[in-house]
């Protein structure tokens, strides 16, 4: 992972295959390369800002060379539909509330009864982790 200050953005007008958006990201350390994004208006760099950064060297499909520019991921990386992966027991915490408002909302318990209960679900829960 590098740091260095953005210079200058260029955006390409054509989009690639998928839709991408394609810029050209110059940094002050000397650094030139390619970056692509979802978003027509890219928000990962800016003029005049410190960025961090992974640059990779790559061959093209007529044997040139350039530099690809990505942006590091969060530690602990991401699960299918790029969501960041939550402990387990963080989790139960959201599950055992929502169970305890359920028989609330049923009817079965009271909402004075509402830490109490959430209490034991969340216990249950996490005893078979």
């Amino acid at each position: 992972m590098k740091k260095a200050k953005v210079t200058k953005i260029t955006k390409m007008e054509k989009k690639d295959s998928y839709g991408n958006t394609t810029f050209i990201i110059e940094l002050d350390n000397g650094d030139k390369g390619f970056y692509t994004s979802k978003q027509e208006d890219q928000r990962k760099f800016w003029p005049g800002e410190q960025a961090e950064y992974l640059i990779e060297e790559k061959i093209g499909k007529t044997n040139n060379k350039y530099f690809k520019i990505t942006v590091p991921q969060p530690e602990g990386g991401f699960q299918k539909g790029g969501r960041p992966q939550v402990e387990p027991r963080i989790q139960m915490i959201s599950f055992a509330m929502a169970y305890t408002k359920d028989l609330i909302v049923a009817g079965k318990i009271g909402m004075q009864d509402l830490e109490k209960e959430f209490s034991r679900i969340y216990k249950t829960m996490i005893s078979v982790i």
